[in-house]
């Protein structure tokens, strides 16, 4: 396996091409229901094969450096994103759901996949802020929860870096139709990489891995359009297979160029808060009676991409430049414990709401 994350020069492509995808399928550009979704499952993936690989890189005396790092690239711009989705809907939106609280609790612990849509799902994402807007947060949540989990099963466990364990993981997780399906692939085709590097780059698998990838997508594609009337099924059991797949292709010594870089480093300002552009666009529209013109999913994305830049300089950029400045070990052993109990006092604050105290 590679030892540097910057060898994989199209992953930063990659990324870019996911949060537009799920962009567009939120504007409804693209016709597939399924879309956005299956980029996400690619986004598990990447995850589960990158930081699979940096915890199986780090010693146990590392692990707070590991959480310090975790927190800062994601939970600054992600507790932004939250605040400001929730400010923009307690300001616009008057007559706001009893559970509206619930929802921001849940955002903030990282248990959304958890318990936001319990215990029905559609009447749940009417009630939530701008009408189910930040229910993308819900991977988040997932990806939150790998980072906590990943350091326990790959460090702490003796079975951590066996093959034959993560595999049996990932078959569990995968045919139990868990959001971490895709993720635990991602972690076994790390843990093959660190005990066969290089495995993925002979031309056989590729040839493989390029025909299993092209099978994949064609059932897919067939599933959803034709009259089999199990499209749902055929979905879920093909996309995380789809999405290591595509992977493992991608994770070969590439260059990262300037634009790369910035596409790669926007993707995730993109992803968090495309809306923001969106509620722009739409206000601007609205205003001058254009609600219905034809460029207007075009004028979205090109206001989500604007907005996400701009938020990528101006936190993203500022994060990655400067957090070296401020980690210690305490630092790093504080983030590791906030992690665990943000979680821990999202499943304590479900079961006191369910109970009805």
């Amino acid at each position: 396996m590679a030892t540097d994350r910057e060898e994989y020069g199209a992953f930063d492509v990659l990324r870019f091409v996911l949060a537009a995808a799920v962009l567009l399928n939120h504007l409804g550009t693209l016709a597939w229901d399924q879309a956005g979704n299956l980029a996400v499952q690619v986004f598990f993936a990447l995850s589960g094969w990158l930081i699979g690989g940096i915890v199986l890189r780090t010693p146990i005396s590392g692990l707070g450096r590991f959480y310090y790092n975790r927190s800062a690239r994601i939970w600054i711009p992600y507790f932004l994103a939250v605040t400001a989705l929730y400010l923009t809907s307690f300001v616009f939106e008057p007559h706001r759901s009893p559970r509206w609280s619930q929802f921001l609790v849940y955002d903030l612990t990282f248990t959304h996949e958890w318990f936001s849509l319990k215990p029905n799902a559609l009447a749940a994402l009417a009630q939530m802020p701008l009408k189910g807007t930040g229910n993308h947060f819900w991977s988040l949540a997932v990806e939150e929860q790998f980072y906590l989990a990943a350091p326990l099963l790959i460090i702490l466990a003796p079975f951590g870096r066996s093959v034959i364990a993560w595999a049996g993981i990932a078959a569990l997780l995968y045919l139990a139709n868990t959001p971490y399906g895709a993720v635990g692939f991602g972690v076994l085709a790390a843990v093959g990489a660190a005990r066969h590097p290089g495995w993925h780059r002979h031309w056989p698998v590729r040839v493989a891995l390029t025909l299993l990838l092209a099978g994949s997508a064609l059932l897919m594609w067939v599933s959803a359009w034709s009259m089999w009337g199990t499209t749902a099924y055929w979905y879920w059991f093909l996309a995380p297979v789809f999405a290591v797949v595509l992977v493992l292709l991608l994770a070969v010594p590439v260059p990262r160029g300037p634009l790369a870089r910035w596409l790669g480093g926007v993707s995730f300002p993109l992803y968090l808060n495309a809306w923001i552009g969106m509620f722009a666009a739409n206000a601007v529209l609205k205003r001058l009676y254009l609600e219905g013109a034809w460029y207007r999913s075009s004028l979205e994305f090109v206001t989500a991409l604007a907005g996400a830049a701009v938020i990528y300089q101006l936190v993203d950029v500022q994060v990655q430049r400067h957090r070296d400045r401020f980690y210690t070990p305490a630092v790093g052993w504080g983030a590791c414990i906030a992690a665990y109990a943000l979680v821990a006092g999202g499943v304590v604050f479900y079961l006191l709401v369910s109970s009805g105290r």
